[in-house]
């Protein structure tokens, strides 16, 4: 069993660490004493929350939950007090353990607050506004010549002197854009926030204001964007909308589709008049998916629809039906019965989560590690490349067990970059390869393996070192470290204190048997023997035998039962309770030795016979078994934690100050229910 499952119970994830904020008035306020060492009531608050549901649940908990909890939590530290005390800190599995667990933690937590906390806060920031932009797009295929992008850019560069010069940004659209539908939006890209447009494109517009232009040309997957911001103001959310929808198709002629208007025009007058719109949705609506639910299409986002019902839809209020609008499918009226806003942070956090680290996360950890490289003052050194270069055996991959076998001693031994002031060597890296399972299978023949390498591994290193400093920089996580490090105490101290010092012998498992023989029972049992056949013609066949021939109903179970679970047993179920199934159900009235008639069961027929019949009774010692030993084993580890608490007790002197637990929780403030 590993230290840090025992540990479990004080710990929770990272992001909940974080929300745990000390109030300095509590940092003061002592609600326990143990042997000296003090407990705050910022550290109890802190423990009480994260075992209990969360800072909410804990504001809303009864006195009386509190003190339970203080009672168990000074149990725990009475036992790690002990524990250092005893010097179990210094065990070397123990310290191996938290090592591995903080190199761990400590990478996943800086990155969590370093480069994802905050982009993940940026993201939701954006969610809250919507922009609107237009662009011209010049083209770079991927695949394009750096003389062909050269080009491009160029273009880009005289549009935007073109757009400083005065010149209005549609007619350059219509002069410029290789955007196919240029023609026919003028270049305007409508309403759209954060995660909706590659991640080059919205970091631009985000950090223009409306009216004004990007300065420079915007790089993405299609080519150079010229950007003008035209909009931007608060995310209106999501809209309830309904719509009453009269089709016109491609052939409609003019009657057709002043008729379409005639009765819109009508339903608008009846909705004037008191009329009800969810009633004219279903008297007159064309869409008949969303008639028969009265034009109920939902909740709907930006650019769910297309743009003409949408643009409609969201300038409405609450309650408001729209006038005619045209769309690719029809006229409609619109009505809007609900706005929701923007949902929180935490119920959208999962979705920016994925969406971050889908588009995001691997540019921003890159100018991350880029800059940490510089505060570092990372340097590769030439000899050192050279020597791995003409080291290398090109024939095998990092996936060959030997692959560095052609590197010497003395290359191994050479400086292959430099971080922090200390040299890493050939060999170092090496041995880091070999352990990262995203290195596997690279051709040494080619040279971009090499940079791949380097890459990857000092970056690995650059955040490690980086990690180094967390406890002085990030108070939650050495907080965190040292209930871990607690954790592993508390194992140590119960497994030297209680576990193994459970003894297990036949003597004492008689006395503690005999003192509960209660509790060991058995219900009233009965063994039948069964003979299972598929159909009535064959349990005719096997009735003839047993009764009128008198064959044993061994031999006549074993040639004609078909269960398989028991053919191999002839047909013995063996003693089980009464309850078991209709078999032993049916059999409990009968006499030992008597057979059944034959009878409908599950999807054949059954013939049984009573082998054996025990009523409710103590079991024996012999019987009890297993559940014995497991219980009794229970019950001298709680007798000897008992005993060892008490000790505890004793040796460390407890005060505690549950007036604090008490004006505290008459000043937490309630959430309703």
């Amino acid at each position: 069993m590993r230290f840090h499952i025992l540990a479990g119970f004080f710990l929770v994830g990272i992001s909940f660490a974080l929300m745990i904020v000390g109030c300095a008035a509590n940092q003061s306020v002592v609600v326990a004493e143990i042997g000296g060492d003090k407990v705050t009531l910022d550290e109890f608050n802190a423990m009480f929350s994260k075992n209990n549901g969360g800072i909410e649940a804990a504001q809303n908990a009864s006195l009386e939950d509190k003190e339970k909890f203080l009672d168990l939590y000074i149990k725990f530290k009475l036992k790690v007090r002990q524990a250092y005390d005893h010097g179990y800190q210094n065990d070397s599995d123990s310290r191996a353990e938290l090592l591995e667990y903080r190199k761990n933690l400590a990478v996943t937590y800086l990155i969590d607050n370093e480069i994802n906390g905050p982009a993940l806060q940026r993201m939701y920031e954006r969610r809250l506004l919507e922009i609107r932009a237009s662009h011209i797009l010049i083209q770079v295929p991927s695949n394009s010549a750096p003389a062909d992008t050269l080009r491009a850019y160029s273009t880009a560069l005289k549009i935007i002197d073109s757009l400083k010069a005065g010149r209005r940004f549609e007619e350059l659209v219509a002069n410029n854009s290789q955007d196919p539908s240029a023609s026919r939006n003028k270049g305007d890209l409508y309403y759209f926030t954060s995660g909706a447009m590659v991640p080059e494109f919205e970091e631009a517009v985000f950090s223009v204001n409306p009216g004004a232009f990007v300065p420079y040309p915007v790089r993405t997957q299609f080519g150079y964007h010229i950007i003008k911001v035209t909009e931007r103001h608060s995310n209106p959310g999501s809209i309830h909308v309904s719509h009453i929808m009269k089709r016109l198709s491609s052939g409609s002629g003019g009657d057709d589709s002043m008729r379409a208007i005639m009765d819109l025009r009508n339903a608008l007058d009846s909705l004037k008049h008191g009329g009800e719109f969810a009633d004219l949705a279903k008297s007159i609506s064309d869409d008949k998916y969303s008639a028969e639910r009265g034009g109920d299409l939902g909740f709907i986002t930006r650019r769910r629809t297309v743009q003409e019902f949408d643009s409609a839809a969201f300038k409405l209020k609450v309650g408001e039906v729209s006038g005619i609008v045209k769309t690719q499918y029809g006229l409609h009226l619109i009505q809007v019965t609900e706005i929701k806003p923007v949902p929180s942070f935490a119920s959208m956090e999962q979705e920016l989560k994925s969406s971050y680290q889908q588009y995001h996360f691997q540019k921003d950890y890159d100018l991350y590690v880029n800059a940490l490289k510089k505060e570092y003052e990372f340097v590769q050194s030439n000899e050192g490349t050279g020597a791995w270069t003409k080291a290398l055996d090109t024939a095998k991959t990092t996936n060959d067990v030997t692959w560095d076998s052609s590197f010497t001693a003395a290359t191994r031994a050479k400086e292959l970059f430099s971080l922090a002031g200390q040299k890493i060597s050939i060999d170092s890296v090496i041995r880091l390869v070999k352990a990262d399972q995203e290195l596997r299978g690279l051709p040494l023949s080619s040279p971009s393996t090499f940079t791949t390498i380097v890459d990857k591994i000092s970056k690995s290193l650059v955040v490690e070192f980086k990690a180094r400093s967390m406890e002085t920089q990030y108070p939650d996580f050495a907080r965190i470290m040292k209930e871990y490090e607690e954790g592993i105490m508390l194992f140590k101290a119960e497994q030297n204190e209680v576990w193994n010092k459970v003894t297990i012998n036949d003597s004492a498992m008689h006395i503690y048997f005999n003192a509960n023989r209660s509790k060991y029972t058995w219900p009233d049992r009965v063994d039948v023997q069964e003979i299972f056949m598929p159909t009535d013609s064959v349990a005719k066949v096997v009735t003839f035998l047993l009764k009128k021939q008198k064959l044993p109903f061994d031999s006549v179970a074993a040639q004609y039962n078909t269960r398989q679970s028991t053919k191999d047993k002839r047909g013995g179920w063996g003693m089980l309770p009464v309850t078991t199934n209709d078999l032993t159900q049916r059999g409990w009235p009968m006499k030992q030795g008597e057979v059944s008639e034959y009878f409908p069961y599950e999807s054949g027929f059954t013939i049984i016979k009573v082998l054996g019949k025990d009523p409710a009774r103590e079991k024996t010692f012999q019987e009890a078994g297993s559940e014995l030993s497991s219980a009794f084993q229970e019950f001298e580890s709680k007798r000897l934690e008992n005993e060892w608490y008490e000790s505890l007790k004793k040796k460390y002197p407890i005060t505690t100050n549950n007036e604090a637990l008490k004006d505290a929780s008459e000043q937490a403030p309630k959430k309703d229910n």
